[in-house]
């Protein structure tokens, strides 16, 4: 029989998983409000194309699978494979944050300025 402790420090999930996981829902969530507000439009080709011929549930819905799918196959292939997991997620943090970044100063600061009112 194992103690309970030994149980609690398999079952947590790595904070890595935990901040990507927090970082897309955020994400998503400015998305559908930005969409809903016409202020933005998706970016991503493939989202776009979901968007505009399925709707704004299968949207979502292809998010959220897009994003929980991969974290939940990096934390069963932590069990095998912990240093290259924890080193993977943290490299997909930075690739995400990065992208994001770029992504606002392509289509914020560095956007042609509109065209005069007359």
């Amino acid at each position: 029989m194992q103690a309970p402790q030994e149980k609690v420090k398999a079952a947590y999930v790595l904070p890595e998983t935990t901040f990507l996981a927090v970082l897309g829902g955020l994400d998503l969530l400015y998305t559908i409000y930005l969409l809903a507000t016409h202020t933005a439009r998706e970016a991503n080709p493939l989202f776009s194309y979901i968007l505009h011929e399925y709707g704004v549930i299968e949207f979502i819905t292809m998010k959220a699978i897009l994003l929980a799918a991969p974290l939940t196959i990096a934390e069963f292939a932590r069990k095998k494979h912990p240093l290259f997991v924890r080193k993977a997620l943290r490299l997909c943090l930075a690739l995400y944050v990065s992208i994001y970044v770029l992504s606002f100063l392509k289509y914020n600061l560095f956007a042609a300025p509109p065209p005069p009112v007359n």
